[in-house]
């Protein structure tokens, strides 16, 4: 399941109720003190329990906090109360939108009060409305006082039974809550149901930009813990240390031993008293200390902070990804505050790109709270998320991409870049600057350079050319909504090359080309798109060197090759079927097989390969005018 969406109420600074959106990547941008950090403790709250009393919002009558999360991308079908498989609709489980909604409260008074509700469209009949609590022979009487046939009935499965109760009855269907965990009866059948459902929630763990820095801190520990309870439990290691627990026994036996032998001789009562005994079993995990060293033998609590909070953030997600393992979990999400913390401006264009990457992950969600322009501007615009307060110290949340309307929100965009003073940063250097649609096309464009470059050495290599410089312009990242607007006044030469599947594309690259200067060029691919112009062969070598056979079709000029591609590794599992994955996980899969495309089997590609698939002048050509301009 995936987190679409928490409301928070009377939970610190979130006093009225408020809606914040959640996507697989989410930054959070706002002032210091703004709420940012709330809404990821307020996840951890909801995830995990972790709540006191000074989470309560001040100055209000109501002394219960109240959270609600909402979740898309439900299993088709999933056993909530026995051994049959059934569908959250079904059974009624969904609220209006059709996203499973599951409010928490936590009521404080002398102890603190949990409770857990579904708030579900149901049927609202008095013979209904309860059914969920219903065990097996509650539901077989109720059947029976209803008089319903159940002869075609699996009467010992539970959904069947509800299936068979709902038809018989007609009922208005409303918004209800579903008391599920928190003072329940112990003979409700919701205690099943509930522990059931908890089985299909994602986990959540928060990485606090506080946190503590040492080595010797618990949450460093225990992964190198576990590791060492690893290593200890290998059978040829359990062997050796039995027999150093055996040795060690005898040996401190007989001195035990001689030591009572002795003592008889000073007191011969004293001693018949006495018996040498282990009285429990060695821990060996106890016995030793793991730490960490660089090549200089320093200990990680002695390296800079930096370097320390990287480690710390790996074995935050190392802890995360084995709690997920251990708990059988179908997704997490992590939270993160400030990743930025302590990092040099080279290690935060690291550290983003591989939270977009894991975010690009199945069942992986990604949230992060920052205030640094350099993380921000590489973003996708639909991952922001702003946060502010209005001159009558109102709290609102806007966000960067409308969805609604599937359009940037400018207004909003143009807050952010205010608030970070995000202002782009070309380099003096820079003699020409190149327009791609996306990273996967500066991969391909670079591989394919340097290729024609080993064949005729006149051939521009783009990766020896630092003066060139690479503008992502497919209009995803904040980074290009601003460079849009600023760089044209740089009065660098440019050109644009773009696929020309896109309409949109197409509408540039004649606007730019009709403007006639002799500084602009603008290309659409002849091809649909940049991986049209590789060839099968090189496609499924990749694929088989990463241990994965596959067969696709030859690849000609209009073939979808990201969709045919994503769809034979997909259907190389047996019994995966292409169309049952959602819209939303098939360009997921898409997406994660354009990056392999523009990475590995590019680089299965050769020159012979680049005329046979009818690429070659083409790119040379790109790469002609690039040299050209850089020269002019």
């Amino acid at each position: 399941m995936k987190l679409v969406r928490i409301n928070i109420k009377h939970y610190r600074c979130y006093n009225e109720e408020v809606s914040f959106d959640i996507d697989d990547l989410t930054c959070i941008i706002g002032k210091n003190d703004i709420g940012k950090s709330t809404i990821l403790e307020a996840l951890n709250s909801f995830f995990n329990d972790v709540i006191d009393k000074g989470d309560l919002t001040s100055n209000i009558e109501d002394n219960t906090v109240e959270l609600r999360c909402f979740f898309d991308d439900l299993p088709q079908t999933i056993i909530l109360d026995s051994s049959e498989q059934t569908n959250a609709k079904d059974e009624f489980l969904l609220n209006a939108e059709g996203l499973l909604e599951i409010k928490k409260t936590f009521t404080f008074g002398k102890t603190v009060s949990k409770a857990c509700y579904l708030i579900a469209k149901h049927p609202t009949n008095e013979k209904l409305v309860n059914i969920l609590s219903l065990k097996n022979t509650q539901l077989k009487s109720l059947a029976k006082e209803l008089e319903i046939d159940l002869a075609t009935v699996n009467q010992k499965k539970n959904p069947p039974l509800r299936k068979a109760i709902r038809d018989s009855i007609e009922s208005e269907i409303e918004v209800i809550e579903i008391k599920v965990d928190g003072n329940v009866d112990n003979e409700s059948n919701l205690k099943e149901i509930w522990k059931n459902l908890k089985k299909f929630l994602p986990i959540f763990s928060l990485f606090k930009v506080d946190k503590n820095l040492d080595d010797k801190d618990k949450d460093v520990q225990d992964p190198m813990k576990q590791a060492i309870k690893e290593s200890l439990s290998v059978p040829e290691i359990q062997e050796l240390l039995e027999k150093i627990e055996k040795e060690v026994k005898k040996k401190s036996t007989e001195v035990a031993e001689l030591t009572i032998e002795k003592l008889q001789e000073i007191d011969k009562s004293l001693a018949e008293k006495l018996k040498a005994d282990f009285n429990k079993e060695p821990t060996w995990d106890k016995i030793f200390d793991l730490t960490l060293l660089n090549e200089n033998n320093i200990p990680l609590n002695k390296r800079g902070s930096g370097v320390r909070r990287l480690v710390l953030l790996s074995f935050f997600q190392a802890q995360a990804e084995k709690r997920k393992f251990d708990e059988n979990a179908p997704a997490i999400i992590y939270g993160i505050e400030e990743p930025e913390t302590s990092q040099h401006p080279n290690h935060q264009k690291i550290l983003i790109n591989s939270l977009i990457e894991l975010s690009e992950r199945d069942n992986v969600q990604i949230l992060f709270t920052t205030h640094s322009s350099n993380l921000v501007r590489e973003l996708p615009i639909e991952s922001l998320v702003y946060i502010y307060k209005d001159d009558e110290n109102r709290l609102f949340i806007e966000y960067g991409f409308n969805i609604s309307e599937k359009k940037n929100n400018e207004e909003t965009l143009n807050k952010i870049i205010h608030t970070l003073g995000v202002l782009p940063n070309p380099i003096d250097r820079i003699k020409v600057l190149l327009f791609v649609e996306g990273n996967h096309d500066v991969n391909a464009l670079f591989r394919y350079s340097e290729i024609l470059h080993l064949e005729n050495p006149s051939i521009l290599k783009l990766s020896d050319n630092d003066d060139i410089g690479i503008v992502i312009s497919g209009g995803s990242s904040l980074k290009f909504y601003i460079d849009n607007k600023y760089l044209e006044g740089l009065g660098k030469p440019q050109i644009h090359i773009y696929d020309s599947d896109v309409a949109e594309y197409k509408t540039y690259v004649k606007k730019v080309n009709d403007e006639g200067s002799p500084k602009k060029k603008a290309f659409n691919t002849v091809k649909s798109e940049i991986e049209n112009y590789l060839s099968k062969e090189a496609i499924e070598e990749a694929y088989a060197e990463n241990g994965t056979n596959i067969v696709i079709p030859l690849i000609d000029a209009s073939l979808n090759v990201p969709l045919t591609v994503a769809k034979a590794l997909y259907e190389t599992t047996p019994g995966q079927k292409w169309e049952d994955l959602t819209e939303k996980n098939q360009k997921k899969k898409e997406s994660h097989v354009k990056k392999f495309l523009n990475t590995q089997a590019v680089n299965k590609m050769t020159v012979a390969r680049i005329k046979n698939q009818g690429g070659y002048e083409e790119i040379k050509g790109w790469l002609e005018t690039i040299k050209c301009l850089s020269n002019s």
